[in-house]
This record gives structure tokens, sequence and C-alpha cells, in this order.
């Protein structure tokens, strides 16, 4: 690498986070709709290990590219969860249109502390950067939401490209809203999605907070990978 890498982000595990993410989301719904369920999240968690798209990344899903048929489709998984968990039909279509609102809802994601400082740095520096998230259809405005549209040249859903990580389409997108640079570095926490995906397409792979048995590189926070950025671009000129 000559020349500074195109940076392509992760967003949720990486730039913010989400308390319980879906399953947490699910527990509120549950609390605020169905009281005295008894229900913790080491119940919800397993029933909710598989059904997303993106726990389906080999296919493309060109049918859920419209917002309401994405939010469709996952709203008939929650409503199987649910029913699983020992709710009624009838209440768990109310639980899974509570949960649609909170995952979409911008206020549910907190930036990390370093998020904000370690973007505008890299920005400052001359890096390029997009988002590439399997995640919402409203990830573009929560993205604007916490203030982080202006530092990156796209952001880019799989609720609207039809793709989710680890596929190689995905990241063929996210280098071609880049202009197809000469090298870039995928950075997120999933070694699978972020790491193992990004490493097949001849993707720099860095993942940060949380250790992973791997060759990629790693950084425990945010505010460390500025530095590795430079060590290691100043060691390839």
């Amino acid at each position: 690498m000559s020349q500074r890498p195109a940076l392509i982000w992760d967003f949720d595990g990486t730039l913010a986070y989400q308390e319980g993410k879906w399953s947490g989301a699910m527990i509120a719904a549950m609390d605020e709709l169905a009281c005295g369920h008894g229900l913790t999240l080491n119940d919800v968690r397993p029933l909710m290990s598989s059904g997303f798209p993106w726990d389906q990344p080999d296919r493309l899903h060109p049918e859920l590219c419209n917002p309401q048929a994405w939010w469709d489709f996952l709203e008939t998984y929650l409503v199987r969860v649910a029913v699983a968990l020992g709710v009624q039909p009838e209440l768990a279509g109310k639980i899974a249109k509570r949960v649609h609102a909170v995952q979409a809802d911008s206020r549910s994601y907190h930036l990390y502390p370093d998020t904000l400082s370690t973007l505008v740095s890299l920005k400052e520096q001359g890096y390029r950067m997009v988002i590439l998230s399997n995640h919402v259809p409203e990830l573009p405005q929560i993205v604007q939401d916490l203030g982080l549209t202006e530092l990156f040249e796209a952001v880019l859903g799989s609720a609207q490209t039809a793709v989710e990580k680890p596929h190689p389409q995905a990241f063929a997108l996210a280098r071609e809203a880049l202009g197809n640079p000469a090298s870039a570095v995928m950075i997120g926490d999933n070694p699978r999605a972020d790491g193992w995906g990004a490493y097949q397409v001849r993707i720099q792979p860095l993942i940060v907070h949380g250790s992973s048995a791997t060759p990629f590189w790693q950084c425990d926070q945010l505010s460390e990978i500025e530095a590795l950025l430079n060590c290691k671009v100043s060691n390839t000129e």
C-alpha cells in the first residue's frame, strides 16, 4: 500500500452499540405489552440466532429491497419468535411492531466515546470512508441522526442493497462507492462477516472491540485505529 487505503466501516457493534440488540428489543417490547412474562435475554437469544436476512448471506434478497417488504419479512419472523416464547398470536403481532419501532429509532443507538473523534481525525488525514452494514432500512437516517453522515461517502445498508456481508458482492458495492481504490481496510467487530468476508476478496480486515484468534489486524478501541493505519501505511511506502 503506497497510499492511504480506503476504509469500509461496519456500523452496529463497531461505530455504535445498542443495549441488548434485537433480543433486548424483544424483551423491552414484552415488558411493555406482556407484563409479568418472566423471560430473560437468555430465553430469547437462542430463538433469535437465525431467521434474519443476514443469516443467509450466501443468497441475494432482491425481494426485500423495499422497506415495507423488509419489515413485513422481519415482523413475520418476530411474531414466530414471540409465539415460541408463549405469547398469543394477536399480542405477538403487537410485540413485533414494537420491536420494529425500537430498531428503526436512532435513539436506540449510541456512539462509542471515541467514535466521532476517530472518524473526524481520519477524515482530516484524507482517508476515504463508507459504511457497509447488515442493518435495517432506516440505517441512513440513523447515521444522519447520530451526526456521522458528512464523514462518509456512502452508507450502504443490506436492506437497501439486497446483499449481506460476508457475500463478496457486498464488498464489491463498497469498493464501487469508493471509486474502486487500489487498497481498502474493512473495520468491524464480527470476525465472520467483517473479517473473513473481507479477507476472501483481498480486503484487509481490522477487528475492533474484542479479541479474535485470526490473522487480522486488531484494535481494542477505535482510538487505536489511526496509529495502526498510519504505521501500516508508512511501512509500505
